[in-house]
């Protein structure tokens, strides 16, 4: 029975970690696609190219990597800059960061005023460039983060069995942005300008209150939130150019799901969907398949949003 029992609690941690350490990532794209949608009700779909250019980022900072596609071609493979994977984890969001100003200057801010159809059809088209031009570039290969730097390894809890410190790592980082986020709207002078310019942008501009710089800001954060999910989207299942088409769909839905603009919302949206994933790939939900975890996961969004439309949290107040 001892064994048996050993066993139970082993698979229970695993599952737990699993869940945990997918919701982290979810959590990191959802929630720039959450407050961006919230605060200036801008559907961004080219917001998985800011994960995938994390990703690939993150992977050519860490690491010498034999690329394919142009690199191949050209002989400059092996290329890196083989600064490891802190190097990368530190330097990538700030990369992203002046990239998502880029694409909010560029790209978003020209498409405010326009219907949603109209964003989702550019932004949309804009991943797909994206992913193609990746894929020319770096070779339709995968690469995995080859490791972690000085957070690898088992960590062995008694009784329980063991489970990688660094999907616990990917956890505690996450709450440590969830927590930076939510600060950021409350206690900040730029937090309170976007939640004064998302309750009536006109009235906002009346009172000297420049909503621009914000809405910039808000956007950058959200984009170097998701250059951070791309790393660890690398360190925990590998990079390939499709990741960026693959992760905007599930992460729409998480926000949909949650409410959008609802931080809380996004929170609770991500670790139902990374509960859902690890319940299906770990063959916890009999009859149901791996290959159907993103499946699985849009069939439990159609239940919540059928007893809840609005989502979990709906708020009129962005950023809670």
């Amino acid at each position: 029975m001892i064994p048996l029992q050993a066993g139970i609690l082993d698979s229970a941690l695993t599952f737990l970690v699993i869940a945990l350490s997918t919701s982290a990532v979810y959590l990191l794209v959802a929630i720039g696609l959450s407050i961006v949608f919230g605060s200036l009700e801008f559907v961004n779909m080219a917001h998985g190219v800011l994960y995938l250019l994390g990703a690939y980022i993150g992977l050519v900072i860490a690491f010498e990597a034999n690329f394919g596609g142009l690199f191949e071609t050209y002989g400059l493979s092996p290329f890196g800059l083989n600064l490891g994977f802190v190097g990368a984890l530190i330097l990538t969001p700030m990369v992203v960061f002046v990239l998502g100003v880029a694409m909010e200057r560029l790209l978003a801010k020209p498409l405010y005023d326009r219907d949603m159809l109209d964003q989702l059809l550019v932004t949309f088209g804009v991943l797909l460039i994206f992913q193609e031009l990746f894929t020319l570039t770096f070779g339709r290969t995968g690469f995995n983060y080859e490791n972690t730097g000085p957070i690898s390894g088992p960590i062995t809890i008694s009784g329980f069995g063991s489970v990688s410190s660094w999907r616990v790592a990917v956890v505690v980082l996450t709450f440590v942005l969830l927590g930076v986020v939510l600060a950021f709207y409350k206690y900040t002078n730029f937090g309170l300008a976007v939640r004064a310019g998302t309750e009536d942008t006109e009235m906002a501009e009346m009172l000297g209150i420049r909503i621009g710089r914000p809405f910039l800001l808000i956007f950058a954060i959200g984009a170097a939130y998701a250059g951070i999910a791309g790393i660890l989207q690398g360190s925990l299942f590998g990079a390939n150019p499709s990741m960026g088409f693959s992760i905007i769909i599930p992460a729409i839905v998480i926000v949909i799901m949650g409410g959008v603009g609802s931080v809380k919302g996004t929170a609770v949206g991500s670790l139902i969907a990374g509960l859902v994933f690890a319940a299906v790939t770990q063959e916890v939900v009999p009859f149901v398949p791996p290959a159907m975890s993103t499946a699985a996961i849009y069939a439990v969004a159609i239940v919540i949003l059928i007893i809840r439309p609005t989502g979990i949290y709906p708020t009129g107040e962005i950023g809670q």
